[in-house]
Formats: structure tokens, C-alpha cells, sequence
């Protein structure tokens, strides 16, 4: 499902300047909400990015701008959030299925003005250090990777390319590492921890993890965690019961910084709350855990058996 601007001109106002391109109809793209602003629909895109070039789709010949390009995007549906409409509608368009804890990052939000209809449109970026294979979906023809040197060389979608730039620009003064900071659980009951065992994420399904989670925009990594243990065990736990034990710097498809947090208190009875995706919460003695564990989570409750506070994990 997208959003697709109908028109063949764009005004764009930043910085209290308005640029526009010559036509009867135009779409307004606002970094700043302007005062008259009523968003009715709230849309998601996705810019992803590797070795310097970014993925863009060509619209279907059957659809509206039919030829012209645009990046993978849609409308947000009820029960989602931003980054959960971004994530899905990246699946849905291209195939790349985002693994667990490689969350694109949050960019900022633009608010886009049609004729007919305001919408806000979150802006996200997904970098890459390899080539994800893209598998398009029926609402495109074809897919390219395109350099900003070579972005004049496509047809784009009004508005794409005041998007890419706010994209480009936010991306490339703000972020000196696009790391996603991750959050663990290490709930301990006597000698033993609670393990969590994941099913039908499409991210190492069949091993035992622990509770564990992303730490969202706006979001502190002691609150992160606290919120990840109600909402996937159903538990209580407060930040002054909480002690870091572990950090890993670990690299993949991004850099991740994973917090390994320990917990002996807790309050309410442990329920798996999650059971769409987990297959059972169960305690194991950290010294003898299960030969299926995830490799890295493995790598870390070893570190913590040892009192080593920091690791570090893909790095060449």
C-alpha cells in the first residue's frame, strides 16, 4: 500500500524559503509543520543505502506515475508504528526482511502537502555493507541502485528528490555511526537465567535468546529493557534492581551496541506474553546452557560467567 503524489511539480519550503518547479498543481514539502497542517494519513519510507548508492523502485506501468521512481514507502496502518510500517512495507516491496535488532534508523519527518490532503511522512535510512538481493513486488517493474551523482539520470516521483536530500543531508551531518543499541535481560534466579526461546521472527527461530529488545527513538536503554520485560514476560521490574554486566560492540549488516542488563528482582509471575514468537521462557543454569543458543548472546553470558564487562563480535 503507498502514497503516491499524483502531481508534476514540487515547492518545498526549508529555512523559510519556498522552491518550486513550474506547474498548475503543486505538493509542498515541509521540514518545518506549518501552522495550517492537519495530517490525515501517516506514510513510511525506507532509504537504503550501500556502498554510497540507494535502492529506488520504478513505479508499475498500471499505476499512477507509472515509470517514474520513487524509494520503497506506504501508509502506515492502524496498530503499527512508523518504524513498524517502514520494516513491513521494505518486506513487502523489495523482499529485504530486516533482521532482528537492524531496525532502520529514524531520519525525521516531513510534512507533505497535496491539493487534496496532508500527510506526514516519516523518512528512515538502512545501511548496508553488502547488496541485499531486492525482489519486487507486483506494484513495481524494475529496481535500481542509484549514486546521488546518478540521480538525474531517473524519472522521480514529485517529491523524491527533496526527500533524498533531506535524507542525504540529516544523514550525513548528524550520524557518525549508525549504531542500533540493543537491550538484554539476564533474569537471574539463584544460579540459573532465564532463557527465551525464538520462533516465527525470521531471526535465528529455534534458538534460545534472552528478553531482549531495540531501544527505541526517545528511549533510554534502562527503559528499553524495563518495557521489554513487561511487554515479552509480563514482569515488573524497577531501574534501581538493574545492573549492566556485559557490553558488546558487535558488527553485521550495521554496528550494534548490545547492554546486557542483570536483574535477581522482580515483581508478578513470569508469563510468556509473546507467544506468537517465542516458543517457551524457561530458567537454565548459566553454566550449563542449551547447545542452541544464539551464537553472539552465547559469546556474552560466557563474558559475564568470566566478570569481562566489554567483547567485541565481526569486526575485521
Amino acid at each position: 500500500m503507498d502514497i503516491k503524489s499524483t502531481s508534476l511539480s514540487v515547492k518545498k519550503a526549508l529555512d523559510n524559503k519556498m522552491i518550486s518547479s513550474n506547474s498548475s498543481r503543486l505538493i509542498e514539502v515541509h521540514e518545518i509543520k506549518p501552522e495550517d497542517f492537519n495530517a490525515r494519513v501517516e506514510v513510511a519510507a525506507v532509504y537504503v543505502e550501500v556502498h554510497d548508492k540507494v535502492l529506488f523502485l520504478q513505479i508499475s506501468k498500471q499505476k499512477k506515475e507509472g515509470g517514474l521512481w520513487g524509494v520503497p514507502a506506504g501508509k502506515q496502518e492502524s496498530n503499527e508504528t512508523p518504524q513498524q510500517a517502514s520494516i513491513r512495507e521494505l518486506y513487502e516491496e523489495t523482499g529485504i526482511k530486516l533482521e532482528n535488532h537492524l531496525h532502520p534508523k529514524f531520519v525525521g519527518t516531513l510534512y507533505i502537502r497535496k491539493p487534496d490532503l496532508d500527510y506526514n511522512y516519516h523518512v528512515f535510512h538502512a545501511k548496508f555493507t553488502t547488496t541485499p538481493t531486492v525482489i519486487i513486488s507486483n506494484e513495481h517493474q524494475s529496481y535500481k541502485w542509484v549514486s546521488m551523482n546518478e540521480i538525474n539520470t531517473i524519472s522521480l516521483m514529485a517529491g523524491a528528490k527533496e526527500a533524498l536530500d533531506y535524507c542525504v543531508k540529516l544523514t550525513s551531518s548528524k550520524v557518525r555511526t549508525d549504531a542500533s543499541v540493543n537491550v538484554y535481560l539476564v533474569l537471574r534466579k539463584d544460579d540459573k537465567i532465564l532463557l527465551h526461546l525464538r520462533k516465527n521472527t525470521g531471526y535465528c527461530d529455534g534458538l534460545y535468546g534472552l528478553v531482549s529488545g531495540h531501544v527505541e527513538n526517545g528511549e533510554s536503554a534502562v527503559s528499553s529493557i524495563i518495557r521489554e520485560a513487561a511487554e515479552e514476560a509480563g514482569i515488573l521490574i524497577k531501574s534501581s534492581d538493574l545492573n549492566v554486566v556485559h557490553m558488546m560492540h558487535r558488527q553485521t549488516n550495521r554496528s550494534n551496541v548490545d547492554i546486557f542488563f542483570e536483574c535477581c528482582v522482580w515483581d508478578k509471575l513470569i508469563t510468556n506474553k509473546e507467544p506468537e514468537k517465542c516458543e517457551e521462557l524457561k530458567f537454565y543454569p548459566l553454566n550449563k546452557l542449551p547447545n542452541n543458543m544464539v551464537n553472539y548472546i552465547n559469546d556474552a553470558l560466557r563474558c559475564i560467567l568470566k566478570s569481562k564487562i566489554y567483547s567485541e563480535e565481526g569486526w575485521k
